[in-house]
């Protein structure tokens, strides 16, 4: 299930990378306009589901956290997403993308340190420092004698995964009392709807003008990337130890990567693969930053205590 789930994840940042116009094809959205189109729709599914299965507490939860809630929203949808999409808008590849949005647990592991007071050791501590310095390699990629276009196209990526580290503190102490599904839907819907007035002048019109190709990668999005995902998430989550969950995010650049190869190979003339030597190697070292900082340690070995004399 963690490898449907992530072969399914991994091929967003194709279909984003599609809709974007970073492809073969023009672009059919803008990243406000994409995020828009991307979540309102889902208010007609996640809203009854949350009145239907949870009215009591989702009512509860909404009095208890709504502070929390709305912040919880902000970056679940529109402050994870505008910064994945305007980066890939920029020119970030769909592999150097799902690279860049690996970094969510070395984010997590630093806010877990600082604001819930997990330990933080010096192995996890080298491995984020090694994954800084594959990401300055990978802004690096596409120097320009002086610009710095990409390489700030390259951080703006790396704002989404630290946007879902800092949802995902926030949402921890939540989730104690409080379905971890529900407190997902809740966050879509309340993340979303400031978006709906949006509607009539960014999404709407760009999805009444889709053609079927686009339809199909909008819906993905929506409906397996987001609902089905979310969903799938949680139950493994809850059906897996802590290492092999964390340990399932290094599915997420190879399969990316495999698949916008084999895309390009049969579609050329809708698809394009292309990744310069410095992003594969940069892709390469914070990936291993990211193996070293959750590789876990093994346990020590009791003290063997001497035998006593007679």
């Amino acid at each position: 299930w963690a490898f449907v789930l992530f072969l399914i994840w991994s091929n967003s940042f194709i279909a984003i990378g599609l809709l974007l116009g970073s492809e073969e094809q023009a672009a059919r959205f803008d990243p406000l306009s994409l995020t828009v189109a991307r979540f309102v729709p889902l208010l007609l599914i996640v809203v009854p589901i949350i009145l239907i299965v949870w009215p009591r507490e989702a009512r509860r939860v909404v009095r208890e956290h709504w502070r929390r809630l709305l912040v919880c929203g902000f970056l679940a949808v529109p402050g994870y997403s505008l910064a994945l999409y305007a980066g890939q808008a920029g020119g970030v590849p769909p592999p150097i993308a799902s690279i860049e949005t690996s970094l969510a647990p070395l984010f997590l592991m630093i806010l877990s340190a600082a604001f819930l007071g997990e330990r933080l050791s010096r192995q996890k501590l080298a491995g984020f420092a090694v994954a800084v310095v594959g990401l300055v390699l990978i802004a690096r990629a596409k120097d320009d004698g002086g610009s710095v276009g990409y390489a700030g196209y390259v951080v703006l990526t790396a704002l989404a995964p630290l946007a879902w580290a800092i949802y995902s503190v926030l949402t921890k102490p939540v989730t104690k009392t409080c379905h971890p599904v529900l407190w997902t839907f809740l966050a879509l819907v309340v993340g979303t709807l400031p978006l709906v007035p949006l509607v009539p002048f960014s999404g709407g019109p760009e999805m009444l003008a889709l053609d079927g190709l686009g339809w199909g990668a909008l819906l993905y999005l929506a409906l397996l990337c987001t609902v089905f995902g979310n969903a799938a998430w949680n139950w493994l989550v809850k059906h897996m130890p802590a290492s092999s969950v964390g340990f399932t995010i290094f599915l997420n650049p190879p399969l990316t990567t495999t698949s916008k190869a084999l895309l390009a190979t049969f579609f050329p003339a809708i698809f394009v693969f292309q990744i310069l030597p410095l992003e594969w190697l940069g892709g390469a070292i914070v990936l291993l930053g990211l193996a070293l900082a959750l590789w876990p340690r093994p346990p020590k070995l009791p003290t063997a205590t001497p035998p006593v004399g007679d």
